[in-house]
């Protein structure tokens, strides 16, 4: 112990930055964030929103803390999807990254660049540009988290907008899992199982004889639903 009273050590210590993954849905194609490096290293190149950890801040908070200052987004909900420690991830030293997912509605998608982000924007998860350090990886391992995610919960739901129509529906499952569903299979299984509910369709669509039907996701029947397989 020193004089003052704080503990020394005679280990290095790692520096340790957040990496953030945002997701979101445009009805068409799974998009995620990416902002433009204002600084070297990878000046110019597109990377995941993040940076360095603060001395009194947790992980979690210092993730929300980058997205809100270089691109605006304060995602409701964050999940911590790995560590990722490459001896030679990073070219300033050794640094340790705790990478996030998290997840933007459709009329929660404006994004501004700030702090040191030369550009922000959304690219779709199929035509993603060269990512700076080893956020290739990151990407990946956030990927499987999302499939993950559509398995075990209702995260989908929280990528649609609150109301929605199954074609919709099916365009997100085939990004995010990366093949084609049956559209028969697919709606017929999601019809049977009470997650969705059917919402009226209010006067302009009931003059087009042809407007798909649409739902909203039912979070009771979604309960009942996961109760059923547990049994």
């Amino acid at each position: 112990m020193s004089e003052k009273g704080t503990y020394t050590y005679s280990y290095w210590r790692p520096a340790v930055t957040v990496d953030n993954v945002v997701f979101s849905f445009d009805g068409t194609n799974l998009n995620v964030l990416l902002v433009r490096r204002g600084v070297e290293p990878y000046k110019d190149c597109w990377a995941f929103p993040g940076g360095f950890l603060e001395e009194h801040e947790t992980l979690e908070e210092a993730a929300r803390r980058e997205l809100r200052e270089e691109t605006g987004l304060t995602p409701k909900h964050f999940i911590e999807i790995g560590t990722f420690s490459d001896l030679n991830r990073d070219p300033r030293g050794r640094t340790i990254s705790v990478a996030f997912a998290s997840v933007s509605r459709p009329n929660q998608i404006s994004v501004v660049a700030g702090d040191d982000a030369g550009d922000a924007r959304w690219f779709p998860s199929i035509q993603m540009p060269a990512l700076a350090f080893d956020h290739e990886k990151i990407f990946r391992m956030a990927q499987w988290k999302l499939r993950i995610g559509f398995t075990s919960g209702p995260v989908a739901f929280l990528l649609l907008n609150d109301i929605f129509t199954l074609p919709e529906m099916q365009r997100l499952y085939t990004q995010v899992y990366g093949r084609e569903f049956d559209r028969r299979n697919f709606q017929k299984k999601f019809l049977s199982s009470g997650i969705l509910s059917a919402v009226a369709q209010d006067d302009m669509d009931t003059k087009n004889a042809h407007a798909p039907i649409r739902y909203r996701f039912n979070e009771a029947g979604y309960t009942q639903f996961k109760e059923k397989l547990l049994k």
